[in-house]
This record gives C-alpha cells, sequence and structure tokens, in this order.
C-alpha cells in the first residue's frame, strides 16, 4: 500500500472554509440516509440503519446529517480533521469518530449507507488501494445497503489544456477563496495541474494569499502538493464489479442529472452485486 495524504492542523483549521459545502450536497446523501433507514426498519433484523462516511474529515458533510437526525459514523485517517470534527459535535449524541485507514477497517458492524464525498476516492493511486477501500466498503454493506461516492470526470479537453496552453502557470481559483476563520480576512487561491496522462494521475501546486482590506498581500502561504488519480467510467465500472459491487445509479452531478461526457462529476450509487 502506498503512503496516504493525512491532512494536518493547519488544514483542519481552515478546511470547512476553503472546501465549503456543494449545492445540493447535503440533501444528495441525506435522501440516501434517509432510505437506508427506511430499509433498515422493514428487514427482518432491524440492522443496518447507521450511515457510515469513509474520509470524513471535520464532519463538512456529516455533521448536518447528523443534525437531521441521522445515526452515523465518520472515518478519516487525520486525528487533527477529527478533533475539529469532535468539537464542532460536541452536542450530538448520535455521531461516533473513528480514526483509520479506508483501505484496511474492521467496526464488526454493518451499514445502509456507506458514502465517500468529495472525490477522496481519488487518492488512492494504485490499484491494490482502490480495491482494499472497496473491499472493505462490501464487507460493512448491509446485504440491502447502498455505496455511494463522487469522483472528478476527467474532461479530455480540459486535461488537454493543462498540458499545453496552462502548463506551468498558477491561476486563480476563486472557487477555493474564503474568509480567514482566525484572521477574518479575504483568502484568494491560486493553484496549477501537473497531469501524468499515462499514470491517470495530477498533481496540484497551490499557494493562497491573505488580503487586507485594501486589497494587499500580507502573506502568501504555500500549500504541499496533493496527487490523485483520476477514473474514466468504464474503468470505475469494471472496478466495481471486481469487487462485487453492482451500479444502481450514475449522476453527473449533485443534482442527480444524467452523466454526460462534459459533466464535473461521475457520482455512482452501488449495491452488493448478490442483492
Amino acid at each position: 500500500m502506498t503512503e496516504p495524504y493525512v491532512y494536518d492542523e493547519t488544514n483542519a483549521a481552515i478546511y470547512d472554509a476553503a472546501v465549503p459545502l456543494q449545492p445540493n450536497e447535503v440533501e444528495f446523501y441525506l435522501e440516501l440516509a434517509r432510505e437506508a433507514e427506511a430499509r433498515a426498519a422493514k428487514s427482518a433484523s432491524g440492522g443496518g440503519g447507521r450511515t457510515l462516511e469513509l474520509t470524513c474529515g471535520t464532519g463538512r458533510v456529516a455533521i448536518p446529517l447528523a443534525r437531521a437526525g441521522v445515526r452515523l459514523a465518520g472515518l478519516d485517517n487525520s486525528s487533527a480533521m477529527l478533533d475539529e470534527a469532535r468539537r464542532r459535535s460536541a452536542d450530538l449524541p448520535n455521531v461516533e469518530w473513528i480514526e483509520g485507514d479506508m483501505r484496511a477497517f474492521d467496526l464488526g458492524e454493518q451499514f445502509g449507507l456507506i458514502t465517500i464525498p468529495v472525490g477522496s476516492f481519488q487518492l488512492m493511486l494504485t490499484v491494490e488501494d482502490q480495491l482494499a477501500t472497496l473491499a472493505c466498503v462490501r464487507r460493512h454493506l448491509a446485504p440491502d445497503g447502498r455505496f455511494a461516492f463522487e469522483v472528478e470526470n476527467p474532461v479530455a479537453t480540459e486535461i488537454a489544456e493543462w498540458l499545453t496552453n496552462r502548463r506551468g502557470a498558477f491561476l486563480r481559483n476563486p472557487s477555493r477563496d474564503y474568509i480567514s476563520p482566525t484572521t477574518g480576512r479575504r483568502v484568494t487561491s491560486w493553484g496549477t495541474i501537473e497531469y501524468h496522462p499515462s499514470e491517470q494521475r495530477y498533481t496540484s501546486h497551490g499557494y493562497t494569499e491573505e488580503l487586507d482590506d485594501a486589497g494587499v498581500v500580507l502573506q502568501r502561504t504555500y500549500g504541499p502538493p496533493m496527487t490523485l488519480r483520476y477514473f474514466h467510467r468504464y474503468e470505475m465500472e469494471h472496478m466495481l464489479a471486481r469487487a462485487g459491487l453492482a451500479v444502481e445509479a450514475l449522476y453527473g452531478d449533485l443534482a442527480k442529472n444524467p452523466y454526460r461526457a462534459t459533466s464535473p462529476d461521475l457520482i455512482f450509487v452501488t449495491k452488493r452485486a448478490d442483492h
């Protein structure tokens, strides 16, 4: 297995500001959680009603679900991110935070819904790591449970732009601008992407600038590079089948629009292939 990417205290302090909830994100996963609860209520055992979010981080998605009444567990490999999640959910009795590796965990429980939001499955860079994660998911999935996850849709024209015209250039990324939770100042984001098509990987490099009220740069901070794997539709469908998971639905975004070549995401909802 490859060394996992682990978010530190600096990431944890700004994560929710820098990676805000997407439109329809909470609603998408809340609907799936409600469906899982309804299935569990009808089952003979009554089990499998809880939701498990892998790479839950600070609870960005999990805490809104818990506040809506969903019983859930969140697993992440970053103690710093989980500390922030615990702080923000101290008043919630229906959420549990677990430190662990999504490639190798054993919780002794099956869940009605397992999720990996916001493309975190792309942190699994090798086939070995990807299949190990999916094996853990299947083992923890209730017989009638669902597994839902998002990955970016690799658009060929955008990749070509980064390999040619944009190569090496740092561009503004307004979607990642935020207000610093510590200073209250505006923070702007800049980034570049280094694609390696033969490996289906890319490495993002970026920095942020904190500005005063007049727009003067007070501080520039360079973040560590992050390498992600990107997946094509049928590659992923074959991998899921190999892991014993059947695709029930495929969407192109969190609003459940049909997947198209230019969709921003590949969002899969799957179930155990034997059910």
